[in-house]
């Protein structure tokens, strides 16, 4: 056996990158400036006193794949500079610290890998010792610390940085059979179930890449990848496939973003098995489509447990993709600028949702103390979605296949606002075969007479306030005409927004938080006010194409 206190002497054979960031952010990094987490670092990166969260995001090293999109010698020197000085200063792992927790470890071991290219060229071998080095200590820390991860992303994390770093150095192959199969062991007990716990589409995403990458590597090794790696990843990619978007993206729920570009795409050409969605609801979302349009609609009540620290309060939420233009949108995911946009961003009105008087469907716990983080306590108990048989019994939502001659139909509700207001709401949506119109009603009712009584004793003597929000993505131009709003899309189509009058429309502010982007994106967002003055209240919706500019 190879000794193991000596460094190992290079790669088997040269890293390719797996990921290729923003070239936008990459720009800002050349350009002295590193966007994390609503923080903006300056000059040496490490020395920022910096949040936890914002530590481990700056340590991980996962801002490489920004400078390799960009690509130029000044970028490669730049990473190569930061890489190296890093190493100055964490010669020895430290438990205790951020950056030496298993998953962030895990996470800079397979971005120095994959980034090696930027990272070695015009160095010499004892300039580049200190590398090899570096990652056989991070090998040595992992293999006798992934276990004190918990169940998930962190896991799959430090794991696959061990099996990629072991299959991909010299002389540490002793390493490799071992952690590829612990990582397909821990993937196969966790299961679908535990990996979608968060609810997070994204999150889903990172946990297949890094099964995908790890499988990529152990092929170009000549190592077998175990059957359990094969069949997680198989297990995967029907539900990956259900939420991704006409543009190839993911809806943004949960604090996940729409995935890194082409990465979704890729993984889902890794998968083995029949290219076909997941049927029913796909991590408690259900998917509409017809002709190149999608709809997907957060049809489950907000993840609880661990994952709630990031639960969004967007029960019945939707996006709307027409081709490759993303037309109705949720605001994103605010962690990445800071606690404030963070904490805004899980409140319903950042969603395409029904507002209740500013009132969001799940609640963050009122009785947090200082210190402790924002979990979603309240949240609907009851969540439906599907279509109706013949008898009106509510069946598991199944639109058939996306060219289908028939309407999309859709019916969902949830009892958000029972406890506190007596009210139930519904939404239905109907969207044409040709994917070119969606209709809409929704509704909020007091169901029974229990709920009509709760409803009596809450509700203002003008009337209980609500709003119907639709986020527009950026790129879309939207004008008011009376009570209509005119929608322009980027490739000069025009959509209409119309409704039944039984609300008063107008156009707000709006934004879209996307983590590549240093700032909120500015955007706007139709939204439909009224007051329920009696026991229910319907409000009828169109958006339709309307033809060409």
């Amino acid at each position: 056996m190879t000794d193991s206190t000596t460094a190992p002497r290079g790669f088997l054979r040269r890293p390719e990158p797996k990921a290729i960031g923003h070239a936008g952010r990459g720009e800002q990094i050349v350009g002295g400036a590193l966007h994390l987490g609503g923080v903006t670092l300056n000059g040496d990166f490490f020395a920022a006193d910096v949040p936890p969260t914002v530590s481990a995001e700056l340590h991980g090293f996962g801002w490489l794949d920004d400078l390799a999109a960009v690509g130029t010698p000044k970028a490669r020197a730049l990473a190569q500079d930061h890489v190296l000085h890093w190493l100055k200063q964490h010669r020895v792992p430290d438990a205790s610290r951020v950056e030496w927790a298993p998953e962030v470890a895990g996470r800079r071991v397979l971005h120095w890998i994959f980034h090696a290219g930027m990272i070695l060229p015009g160095l010499d071998r004892d300039g580049a010792e200190p590398y090899f080095r570096a990652l056989d200590t991070h090998l040595n820390h992992l293999r006798d610390s992934w276990y004190e991860t918990v169940d998930g992303l962190n896991r799959l994390e430090a794991l696959a940085g061990l099996a990629i770093g072991a299959m991909s150095l010299r002389d540490r192959q002793f390493m490799a059979q071992p952690a590829l199969i612990a990582l397909a062991e821990e993937a196969d007990a966790m299961g679908v179930g535990t990996l979608s716990e968060a609810r997070a589409p994204e999150s889903l995403l990172e946990a297949m890449a890094l099964l995908v990458w790890a499988q990529e590597v152990a092929a170009e090794t000549g190592l077998d990848s175990p059957a359990e790696l094969t069949a997680i990843i198989s297990e995967i990619a029907p539900i990956l496939r259900a939420l991704r978007h006409a543009d190839g993206g993911l809806p943004s729920f949960h604090g996940g973003g729409r995935g890194a570009a082409g990465r979704l795409d890729r993984c889902l050409r890794a998968a083995e098995g029949a290219a076909l969605p997941a049927h029913g609801l796909a991590m408690g979302f259900a998917r509409m489509a017809r002709a190149r349009t999608t709809l997907i609609l957060d049809a489950a009540p907000p993840p609880g447990g661990p994952a709630a620290v990031r639960a969004h309060a967007s029960t019945l939420a939707f996006e709307l993709t027409v081709q490759r233009q993303p037309l109705i949108v949720n605001c994103g995911p605010g962690d990445g600028f800071g606690p404030l946009w963070a904490k805004a961003a899980r409140a319903t009105p950042c969603h395409s949702a029904l507002c209740l008087a500013g009132l969001s469907s799940s609640l963050l716990n009122p009785n947090r103390q200082e210190g402790e983080p924002d979990i979603l306590t309240e949240r609907p108990a009851l969540v439906w979605a599907g279509d109706c048989d013949e008898l009106g019994n509510l069946t598991a939502p199944d639109f058939g296949p996306a060219h289908s001659p028939e309407p999309a139909h859709l019916l969902s509700g949830h009892d958000g606002w029972l406890a506190s207001h007596g009210l139930t709401h519904l939404r239905e949506l109907w969207l044409e075969p040709d994917g070119l119109s969606l209709r809409g009603e929704d509704s909020l009712a007091a169901l029974d007479a229990s709920a009509q009584i709760r409803l009596d004793q809450v509700r203002p003597e003008d009337g209980l306030a609500f709003d119907l929000r639709f986020h527009l993505h950026p790129d879309i131009d939207a004008r008011m005409q009376g009570q209509e709003v005119q929608l322009t899309l980027p490739n000069g189509e025009l959509w209409q927004f119309s409704h039944d009058g039984v609300g008063e429309a107008r156009l707000e502010a709006s934004c879209l938080l996307d983590r590549t982007l240093a700032e909120p994106r500015p955007s706007r967002q139709i939204v439909i006010s009224a007051r329920l003055q009696g026991k229910a209240i319907q409000i009828g919706w169109t958006l339709a194409h309307s033809g060409a500019r």
